[in-house]
This record gives C-alpha cells, structure tokens and sequence, in this order.
C-alpha cells in the first residue's frame, strides 16, 4: 500500500453511508446521512436523485472534516448502490423523474408482456436473469407507455451507482454488476445486444456505456469539486452493485466461496466461475474480475424489526437502561427455545419474497401456533424462518452442480451468535464471521474501499487485500443432529409455502377489494 485516503460512498435504500479510509484500510472517519422512501402507490419505490448527491456533498464534507484530512490527500472515490433502479437524466445529468429502486413493482402489465414476447427465453439466457418487475427492463417499458415524454426527453438511463459516479465526473456509465438489470445486457460478453433492445424498443444510444467495477472512468470536475470539498481531478472508479461489494467485503475473492448477508434486504451470493441461467435466482458479474455471483435475494431479514415495533416494547425500554441492544435481548430469548422452535415455522415473506418465489402477494405466517407456543419459540421461529428462506435458495443453485463449503457472514444479523449458530445448523456448513482488527464487520465499505484501491493502484490483489484486513474470525460449526432435525422441518417449511401460493393470491384480491 502506499500514502493517502480513500473515499467509498454506499447509496443505500433508506440512508447513504460515507466513509473515509488511509490507504491500508483504517476507516478514519463516517458519516450517514437517511431520507425517506416515497410511496405514492403501494407497488410504487422512488428516491429523488437529487436528494441521493445531497446526501453524498454532505457526508463527503462531514468525513473531511471529522478526520481532518486534507481533500488533496484522497487518492480515490468509489461509490456502491442499490440495484435494479431507474434514473432518466437529460444531457446535463440532471433527473427528470426520481429514481424506481428495486423495491418499485409498478411495471407488472409490462413484466407480462415481456414474458409473453416472442424473445423472452432468449432474454433470459442473454441476461441469465428471470423477468420480473424488479428489473430496469419492465421499467423501462412502464416509462415508455405512461411517461412518453420523459422517456423521450431522456438522454440517458442511470443507475444509483452510474448517476453518482456521473455527479462527480460528468461521465454516464453503467459498470458490469450493475447492468444485469437490463434482459438486454449480454451476461458473457459484457456487451449491450442491439438486436435483443431494438425488439424491446429501447434505444441503445439511451444506455450509458458499459465499465468494469474497478475502472477509473472519470475524475472529480469543478462543479462537483465544488460541491463536495474534494480535489479537481481526483479519480473515480465506475464502482458496483451493493451487494457485490458486500460479497467482497465479507471475504468472497474464489469461486465457491458463499456470502450470506443477513440485513433487511438478505440472502446470498455465491461465486462461480460461468455463467448460470436459473429463473428462479439472480446472477450478476462479481468485482472480482473472471468471477460471477449466483444470487438469492430475500426479504425476510426485517422480520425481527417488525416483531420489536409492534411486540418489543418492553425491550426497547428496557435496552438503553441495561445497555444492551434490542436484538440482542430478542437473542437470548430465543435462545430458550429448543432447536426447531418446538414445532414452530414462520414463513417470513412480510413484503412478498424475491427467490425463488417471485411474489408479489405471499405474506408472513406463523404455522403451528398452540396453548402451548412460547414468546421465545416464535423469536426463534423468525430466525429458524429467515434461515430456511436462504435455504431455499441454496436448494435451487445445488441443483446446477453448485457446490460450498462454508458461509462467510455479514450484515446486521451477525451480531446474534443465536442466529449465527441457527444458521449453521440449518445450512450444516460452518457460518463464519470475518471482522476487522478495529473489530467491525467487513460488507460493503470495505469492498468497496478495496474495489477502489485496486482500482487506482493502491494495491494490486483484492483477494489479498480482502484477507488481510480480515484478521478476526469466529467459526460457528455446525451441529449435526440439529441440522438433520431442520432438514426435516424445511421440507415442511418449503411445502406449507408453495401450497398457500393461491391463498395468499386471493386474500390479496379480497384485501383489494375491500380497500377500494
């Protein structure tokens, strides 16, 4: 490593996080700064991009100025964000509408025309992606056909991620981890098909120019300069996908290696070295060049903060006095319970599920209540739940010869040792926790900081760099006995959930009905 800083910039769902490294991986100063998610319809998730770069000026300012380093000294930026957004731009970079996040599901009439579309399974081995109303392709089309004139007047198709790296240098890019949102994205050669996007009727000189993650596609301009505190000319990588950066930061630098990130947004992502087309998963490029990620995204990692808000009163009063954190409280109740909850299964699908159900309308349910169910057992029930949702997904990708052995874990959950162990029960690998000499937990900043120093030569392994700066591990090995007994359970588990797929079609239907 050599002198200097690196800044790495996190554009997350509810808050953007800013953090300032030294050039051998100290984090010197960070700062968040939240906003809201807008609503206006239920199937509907948009962030204003303006309010994304004033929270990046912002952040940017407060890390300066709470290391007290001189903007000159930063050697680097690089910026993660959420996937699968929509951000139009005019030729100035400004937004014309805000941004549809991954969460925005509005495009349903456009996903069903795509799949009803002559090219669709070409599609989907083009992209190695299912067709959902998640992904910027239906977006797209719902822009085209309710907005005609904003679709028009766009110059160009952003990303979280390309929009910010566009703010800082005047450069519209889209990296390789980022396009997969695009069903007309060619997954092995990395290219835009011209073919596949003029049947869909997108114009290609509307899609930023494709970059791997860790080029230097840009340098900060005057305005920007001005703007954030930072140096004239100081270089930006075209940066990732949150969730690559958060692979890389817990540790996954080889083929096989498996991230399971336990957050509001959870699941995992394994690497492997060729493309793999699974509708029911999601696939993407890794930062790590030659490598992929075969993904399972989930919904169920809020549960536990649904169960705090409106059952945790008790502890969450009780937490500040005896300092100690809501959840870890939750932990040690649950901890009384026995392995498998005594019979107790949640399915924790409260906003929907992603993979492998792609839908909209399953909900979470307790199965199993009795006289006899315990406060503790339904606290393990939601992490035993979480797990086998992940499970799920594991299940699909081993079906293509897809093999791991072990789990490399990150996210908020990690911080439970209950729920570290219940998840090497379910999945019967060893769950290991890297964590830094400071004592924190690797994910995306310090992905992205490597991703970044890479990329401006500050150093020349991602592996190696990954692996030193990940000296603290716990190793939660697996029991057995229990993951035998939870295998049993899943099969329960995974039946209950597909036999209610219907129910939970026309309780929504009903719930609409009656709404309106």
């Amino acid at each position: 490593m050599q002198n200097g800083t690196i800044l790495t910039i996190d554009i997350g769902t509810s808050s953007t996080k800013t953090a300032l490294w030294s050039a051998d991986g100290v984090i010197l100063a960070e700062a968040m700064q939240a906003y809201p998610l807008n609503r206006p319809d239920p199937l509907w998730a948009e962030i204003k991009g303006e309010v994304w770069w004033e929270a990046v000026c912002g952040t940017i300012k407060e890390v300066l100025r709470t290391a007290n380093v001189q903007p000159e000294d930063v050697k680097g930026v690089g910026v993660d964000g959420v996937s699968w957004t929509l951000l139009p731009v005019d030729h100035f970079g400004d937004p014309l509408t805000p941004a549809m996040i991954w969460l925005d599901r509005r495009a349903i009439e456009q996903t069903e025309a795509l799949k009803n579309h002559s090219g669709a399974e070409r599609m989907v081995q083009t992209s190695a992606n299912p067709i959902d109303p998640a992904y910027i392709t239906p977006k797209l089309l719902w822009l085209k056909e309710n907005q005609p004139e904003i679709f028009e007047q766009a110059r160009y198709f952003m990303g979280s991620t390309g929009y910010i790296v566009s703010q800082f240098t005047g450069e519209f890019t889209c990296d390789f981890t980022q396009a997969y949102g695009y069903h007309f994205f060619n997954m092995k050669k990395t290219t835009w098909d011209a073919e596949l996007a003029a049947e869909i009727g997108i114009p290609l000189e509307k899609m930023p120019r494709l970059c791997a993650p860790s080029d230097v596609v840009g340098a900060v301009t005057q305005k920007a300069a001005v703007q954030t505190g930072l140096c004239l000319g100081t270089p930006v990588i075209a940066g990732c996908l949150d969730a690559a950066a958060g692979a890389l930061g817990a540790g996954v630098t080889l083929p096989g290696q498996t991230n399971e990130q336990g957050g509001q947004a959870g699941g995992m992502g394994i690497s492997v070295e060729q493309v793999v087309v699974e509708p029911r998963l999601i696939f993407s490029h890794h930062v790590v060049p030659g490598q992929y990620l075969l993904q399972g995204g989930t919904v169920g990692g809020g549960s536990l903060g649904w169960f705090r808000d409106q059952f945790g009163q008790a502890e969450t009063s009780l937490g500040p006095l005896i300092e100690q954190n809501v959840f870890e409280l939750f932990s040690l109740q649950a901890k009384l319970s026995t392995p498998s909850a005594n019979g107790l299964i949640f399915l924790p699908y409260m906003a929907g599920e992603r993979t492998p159900l792609w839908s909209n309308t399953v909900r979470g349910t307790f199965f199993g209540l009795s006289y006899a169910s315990t406060r503790a057992d339904m606290l393990r029930a939601i992490m035993e739940g979480v797990a086998f949702s992940v499970l799920d997904n594991l299940q699909v990708a081993q079906e293509h010869g897809v093999r791991f052995d072990s789990f490399l874990g990150s996210g908020g959950a990690t911080n439970s040792a209950v729920w570290c162990q219940i998840k090497a029960d379910v999945y019967g690998k060893p769950f290991v926790v890297a964590r830094r000499a400071d004592g924190g937990e690797g994910g995306h900043g310090l992905g992205l900081f490597t991703l970044t120093a890479y990329g401006v030569g500050l150093c020349d392994d991602m592996g190696a760099c990954v692996r030193d700066l990940l000296p603290k591990q716990v190793v939660y090995e697996p029991n057995l006995q229990n993951h035998a007994s939870y295998l049993e359970l899943f099969q329960i588990y995974r039946s209950i959930s597909r036999k209610l797929m219907d129910d939970f079609v026309t309780l929504d239907r009903w719930k609409k009905k009656f709404s309106s």
